[in-house]
């Protein structure tokens, strides 16, 4: 039987469902929605154009679904790097590093969210994807905000360091062949590039966020 006519509960539908959204997730960072066609994602993933239907009724459903993995997996790095034990100035620096790392395994992730917060795209389903956008701020929200409450951060807002920790990290990779050419670097994605990355970032954000103790006389 041909992956096309399986029905999504027969075996292999979540292996070719998986499949759709990682080709889709690369169709959609290059192209946008606009420019990604529903026939150039099925060629690539082997099935006929009509068995992308049984899976995602719309090219609209299929960003959503897109989005809604993504977002996802930026929620559960957050929640996982912040459950961590540890000092503010500790749970900082695993906070940076969760996101730099994030963006740095997945090159899609930093395009795709440039072009959502450009494109404004209308087709997405919101109810869908508002869950995991505010749960992602809300957690980094109240850390900083625990943070400053506890004395360990300096009194700023809560809400521009996320669009701090934010751009840092998205604009970069995002604008992966400028921020090259800025660095001096033949490729932003390689190990040593990546650490390069996240050590400046900590010092920038750590310097900004954390309170420090004046020199005695």
């Amino acid at each position: 039987m041909s992956a096309e006519s399986r029905t999504p509960g027969e075996p292999r539908s979540v292996d070719t469902r998986n499949k759709i959204l990682e080709v889709s997730e690369r169709e959609f960072a290059l192209e946008g929605y606009a420019g990604a066609h529903l026939q150039s994602i099925a060629e690539q993933v082997g099935v006929q154009k009509t068995a992308l239907y049984y899976y995602y009724p719309s090219k609209a459903a299929l960003y959503t679904a897109v989005l809604v993995r993504m977002l996802e997996d930026f929620d559960r790095t957050v929640s996982e790097v912040l459950q961590r034990p540890g000092t503010p100035e500790q749970r900082l620096e695993s906070l940076i590093d969760g996101f730099n790392g994030l963006l740095a395994e997945k090159p899609t992730y930093s395009k795709i969210l440039i072009r959502v917060f450009v494109d404004r795209a209308q087709v997405v389903d919101t109810a869908s994807i508002l869950p995991p956008i505010q749960s992602v701020i809300g957690k980094i929200l109240r850390f900083h905000q625990e943070g400053v409450e506890a004395g360990a951060f300096r009194r700023t807002s809560s809400r521009h360091f996320f669009q701090s920790l934010l751009g840092m990290t998205v604009f970069h990779y995002a604008a992966s062949f400028f921020s090259a050419n800025v660095l001096g670097v033949a490729d932003i994605f390689t190990a040593n590039a990546v650490r390069w990355r996240r050590d400046e970032m900590r010092k920038l954000l750590s310097f900004g966020v954390l309170k420090r103790e004046a020199p005695s006389d």
